[in-house]
């Protein structure tokens, strides 16, 4: 079981992370600072193809999995790029201040490189999730 401390941090990458892919075309100087605070990660280093097709997977399992059940993702090999490939998991689903929020647990691979992270999304009133903290 990890600490309340680490599964808090672990909450903050998640939302960093895939708050950045989900947000992938947004202006360079935020972009800027996400790319060299994650370069050393699977998400860091996805090119745009692979981050709007992570995204639109991310969205899918927010809207249309039940909690405890998976959606594969993956990416195939394109020129020197290895293959990446995934799973997202709503493990849970409730209100927070007036919002449906679900905390999505994902695990990627990219050859012999693996991330695994969690974090709460909420739904907004335009129907888009938003990473942030939610008090379990």
């Amino acid at each position: 079981m990890l600490s309340r401390q680490a599964r808090r941090l672990s909450t903050v990458a998640l939302a960093s992370a895939l708050g950045t892919t989900l947000m992938f075309a947004v202006t360079t100087p935020a972009r800027a600072y996400f790319d060299s605070y994650l370069s050393g990660t699977i998400i860091g280093k996805m090119s745009k193809d692979e981050a709007a097709s992570f995204a639109k997977s991310v969205r899918k399992a927010l809207n249309d999995t039940a909690d405890g059940q998976s959606i594969s993702w993956e990416f195939p090999a394109t020129g020197k790029r290895l293959p990446v490939e995934g799973t997202l998991t709503p493990v849970t689903t409730k209100t927070d201040q007036g919002q449906s929020c679900r905390r999505l647990k994902t695990d990627l691979k990219r050859g012999s490189a693996e991330e695994h992270w969690a974090g709460w999304f909420c739904k907004q009133k335009d129907g888009q999730w938003k990473s942030r903290h939610v008090a379990e």
